[in-house]
């Protein structure tokens, strides 16, 4: 099997990894929206959906680590890094690589603490404020490694020749 065809085969690991990751983040704008409404069944849904959105990421975790450690290391950092765009490993990937790690655990923390709180549409005293920002956090993560991923898949392209 050819270098390229390689990479074609890998594809669909990344297409899940992505899908997952992004499907996941946005179920957390979805725990903000229902955070504002206030609604009694709005409590269940925003649990119900931190939770489906923290199972999301780590499954998109898992096979991020399936991917990195089988193929990323072995067939797209030496491309990446014997072309004109080896910082796009050297920082790009590196930061991925750390910031990438506590994203499922900011969503199981987000959870958790939903889980722990009472029926929020009757009491203003509960505080939403941490949830709000635990939120927030889990969707600029998630979409910043949206970001981070397009900018190394690019560098590999374009090191391939098959342009950004």
């Amino acid at each position: 099997m050819g270098f390229i065809e390689a990479l074609q085969e890998l594809r669909w690991l990344v297409v899940l990894h992505a899908a997952a990751g992004e499907l996941g983040a946005l179920l957390f704008l979805w725990v903000i929206i229902e955070l504002k409404n206030r609604r009694e069944t709005g409590y269940l849904r925003a649990k119900w959906v931190s939770f489906s959105g923290f199972i999301l990421l780590f499954i998109s975790w898992f096979i991020s680590a399936t991917y990195y450690t089988r193929h990323y290391g072995n067939v797209v950092k030496p491309v990446i890094k014997g072309g004109d765009f080896a910082w796009v490993h050297g920082v790009i990937m590196e930061t991925k690589e750390h910031v990438f790690i506590f994203i499922p655990i900011l969503a199981l923390l987000t959870f958790l603490i939903i889980a722990s709180l009472p029926d929020w549409s009757t009491d203003d005293k509960i505080p939403r404020k941490p949830v709000y920002a635990l939120s927030a956090l889990v969707i600029i993560l998630g979409f910043g490694m949206v970001s981070f991923g397009y900018i190394i898949s690019a560098a590999a392209r374009a090191t391939l020749g098959g342009g950004v």
